[in-house]
């Protein structure tokens, strides 16, 4: 495991999860086959198990985390892997939601490999999900694989016979089975691990104090607001579909935006509906994953993300100026990260030894209950699974979504994902701050409207 991937072994705790779960709704109406008992889902699981090293290799840690644990190879039993959930035919959105938010909360047991499939069946009435239909839920961790890499392995995982999946890259997880230090060999190799994060350290320092003031890293300061307080965690979800050339027509209408650009606008109006008179006057700021892997200096990691922070400016009013200034500030930022990470020596955290990121993460203070100001308000995040066909036993897949933890200070996270022409945003929070969902959904929706009417209202002014 490379020090990258085990600050999200170390770091985990009940209100930091490192669970990735990616729902499939899939179409069994279209299909003479579909998973419906147990055993169906371990003969689909078999199928699969060599797409992939995490299917067959659970954690070993080493004594007193001298140095990082290791995926090695093990017994698989996998009926302890998948499950199936029948709807009970009485309100099978919230059965849904409930799921979800068990897969996402339950902590993966690190004994055995790091992975589950959820089927959850018969769901009806539940937007989005064609009656009768199929939500596969699939469940990994964050040590082991990232976003962008779970979803080319999920299409690896639903491809047609007949398609080709080499466009779906192998990711960086490690495929050679690596040896479990001793304790002897692990302290010999301390003082040598050590020295080596103490260069990268000044190496890191010395390139910044380089830089010009004006490009060096600033921390963000946003107004705080509910959700960056701390509370027990108590996880809600919910969800809404929308088409992929609606949101195109809004983006056309204001220069360079993207789609991105378009639900991060989507989230900043949301919030400052939903909020009403709880808004700060000055503007929030959301914090978004930004794809690395073209110009990281590590591959060796499976995860390939930096964050990259951007106001929402929520205090302008206009929905059309209000995309054009998220849009704005989502290039300089992107275009900043990716300068800094060509530029800059790795983070040292990225070379740091296993005692010191153990002993970081032990000595992590908590953060304020009720803070005045923080580093983001929300988190925003974005995977595309493009336009390739999935399928469960010949059953097309016909949407995705994923749900985004809230991690302690950010209560509050957004994913969207698309496959073909449709789109689904997600919202994570916790009950106790958010505990009408439902509202937030309705005005993540109206938001939306809104963008539309005044893309609407413009062509009629412009024509």
């Amino acid at each position: 495991m490379a020090a990258r991937d085990a600050l999200n072994y170390y770091f985990e705790s009940d209100r930091t999860p490192g669970t990735i779960v990616h729902g499939l709704v899939v179409d069994t109406s279209r299909s003479m086959r579909s998973v419906r008992t147990h055993d169906d889902a371990v003969t689909f699981a078999n199928a699969v198990l060599d797409l992939h090293p995490l299917f067959r290799r659970r954690l070993q840690t080493v004594t007193a985390n001298l140095a990082f644990p290791l995926w090695v190879e093990c017994e698989v039993a996998v009926a302890d892997h998948v499950f199936v959930h029948r709807a009970t035919g009485t309100d099978d959105h919230e059965f849904l939601r409930r799921r979800v938010v068990d897969a996402s909360r339950t902590p993966v047991d690190f004994d055995a490999p790091a992975w589950q499939l959820h089927f959850v069946t018969d769901l009806h009435g539940v937007p989005g999900v064609p009656n009768g239909g199929t939500v596969l839920l699939f469940k990994v961790h964050h040590s082991a694989i990232d976003g962008m890499g779970t979803a080319d392995l999920v299409h690896r995982m639903l491809a047609p016979a007949n398609l080709d999946v080499e466009a779906f890259r192998a990711d960086d997880f490690r495929r050679s089975t690596a040896q479990v230090p001793t304790t002897w060999s692990s302290l010999r190799a301390l003082p040598r691990d050590l020295l080596r994060f103490g260069r990268a350290s000044v190496a890191r320092a010395s390139a910044v104090r380089r830089l010009a003031p004006a490009d060096r890293p600033q921390p963000h300061k946003y107004p705080a607001t509910r959700f960056n307080n701390n509370t027990s965690p108590d996880m809600t979800f919910d969800l809404m579909w929308f088409d992929l050339d609606r949101v195109r027509r809004i983006k056309s209408a204001v220069d360079g935006a993207t789609v991105n650009d378009v639900i991060m606008t989507v989230v900043s109006l949301g919030i400052s509906e939903y909020l009403a008179d709880e808004m700060p006057t000055d503007t929030l700021g959301a914090s978004f994953p930004v794809n690395v892997r073209p110009v990281s200096h590590t591959d060796d990691t499976a995860n390939q993300l930096a964050i990259a922070v951007v106001d929402l400016a929520t205090d302008v009013s206009d929905p059309l100026q209000r995309l054009a200034d998220v849009s704005s500030a989502a290039r300089a930022r992107k275009a900043e990260l990716t300068r800094r990470v060509q530029t800059l020596p790795p983070h040292p955290l990225s070379s740091a030894p296993a005692p010191v990121l153990a002993a970081l993460a032990a000595a992590m203070p908590r953060r304020p209950a009720t803070p005045t100001t923080t580093s983001t308000n929300t988190m925003i995040s974005n995977i595309a699974y493009g336009n390739a066909p999935m399928e469960v036993l010949g059953a097309p897949v016909v949407g995705v979504f994923a749900p985004l933890p809230v991690v302690e200070g950010v209560q509050l996270a957004h994913v969207v994902m698309t496959t073909g022409r449709r789109m689904c945003l997600t919202a994570v929070s916790d009950r106790n701050l958010m505990p009408d969902i439902g509202r937030y959904i309705a005005c993540l929706t109206s938001a939306l409207d809104r963008l539309d009417d005044a893309v609407l209202s413009s062509s009629r002014v412009a024509g």
